[in-house]
């Protein structure tokens, strides 16, 4: 697996929700988002931003760091 597919199961985990709910809040199917977090398929630079935008990561964490690793505060801004 890749540090975004990983990082997508954490961070869902983290607040508690179905993959259904995530893909619902990104205006995107449910096995699109589970290929996302399987690792069967990369999102495009449109979704991928939603993504960082619904989780508060930047862009370069979620694909290029383990977030189990890095502080909440460190991920990036947090957004109104």
């Amino acid at each position: 697996m890749s540090f975004l597919s990983d990082n997508l199961r954490y961070l869902r985990a983290q607040k508690k929700w179905s993959q259904q709910q995530v893909a619902n809040e990104l205006i995107i199917g449910r096995g699109r988002y589970a290929k996302y977090e399987d690792g069967k398929s990369e999102p495009p630079l449109d979704i991928l931003q939603r993504i960082s935008y619904f989780y508060e990561v930047s862009i370069d964490l979620l694909i290029a760091v383990d977030l189990r690793d890095v502080p909440e505060a460190d991920r990036g801004p947090k957004l109104a």
